[in-house]
């Protein structure tokens, strides 16, 4: 699933893309992860212009002419790709936008999880708003005593569903979380009350190093994932934790095993993370 280094990528790469172009027409293949309707959904949108892409949480923010803002959550297997226009979509391309400059946006979903909400500004910031999104791991605000008081709300919550809440700091899902964690040397089980001052300190400055490496390779291909021009992330490859169960820890040459968390697997290293 696109995190946050994935999704800030994209947004990179399609905000100066896409500036100042104007949506030309709208080809909605399949309706049911929009909103509006299907017919308002074109009608609205045509003739726009995209005036730049900006990011919350996992959510891509598409801010428009006339008073409107497009949020696109990529979920599970979403992806955004910029084409040339008249390339054939494939059979999981289910919304393409036609755009000034001979351009194609598709929005393509293999497993129809992912969403696009057309609303108008005011709306679009309530509806973030009401999703009570904690802070950006990667804003200069962010220090590890925020992180510390973020993760300490709830003392008997186990440490890696609690970074993968969105509600505490955003952005962190099963990956990195998992990377993280290893880079720490925490068991993913651990109650956050267990965890001291040093340990939290250690796990605030893996998740800013994980994060930071991940977005500077454009991100992890380890699933489906592919960047705006339909490239995979280089990250993937330097992956120590996530996707690595039955081979050796690459920091003490143990074994590393994978266990369920809130219902995900999770690899780990049973010598390091205690």
């Amino acid at each position: 699933m696109p995190e946050l280094p994935e999704v800030e990528t994209i947004r990179r790469q399609l905000s100066p893309a896409l500036k100042g172009a104007k949506i030309i027409g709208v080809q909605v293949r399949f309706a049911k992860r929009i909103s509006p309707g299907k017919a308002k959904f074109i009608k609205d949108l045509t003739g726009n212009k995209i005036l730049g892409v900006e990011r919350r949480a996992k959510v891509l923010m598409f801010n428009l002419s006339g008073d409107l803002t497009m949020l696109v959550h990529l979920k599970m297997t979403g992806r955004l790709l910029l084409k040339n226009k008249g390339e054939k979509p494939t059979k999981h391309t289910h919304v393409v936008f036609s755009l000034s400059g001979g351009r194609e946006l598709h929005f393509e979903d293999l497993r129809k999880f992912g969403f696009l909400k057309l609303m108008t500004n005011k709306e679009a910031k309530k509806w973030l708003e009401d999703h009570k999104f904690g802070p950006e791991p990667l804003k200069a605000d962010f220090g590890w005593q925020h992180f510390a008081q973020c993760l300490r709300r709830k003392p008997s919550a186990k440490i890696k569903p609690w970074l993968m809440d969105p509600t505490c700091v955003v952005g962190i899902g099963n990956i990195y979380a998992t990377e993280a964690l290893w880079r720490a040397k925490i068991h993913p089980l651990t109650p956050v009350k267990k965890l001291s001052d040093a340990q939290i300190k250690k796990l605030y400055s893996a998740i800013i190093t994980e994060l930071k490496q991940a977005l500077k390779d454009r991100g992890t291909s380890a699933d489906d994932y592919l960047d705006a021009f339909g490239e995979p992330g280089a990250h993937d490859r330097k992956l120590k934790a996530y996707g690595r169960a039955g081979e050796k820890c690459s920091r003490c040459g143990t074994k590393m095993e994978k266990i369920k968390v809130a219902a995900r697997g999770t690899t780990l290293c049973p010598k390091c993370q205690r």
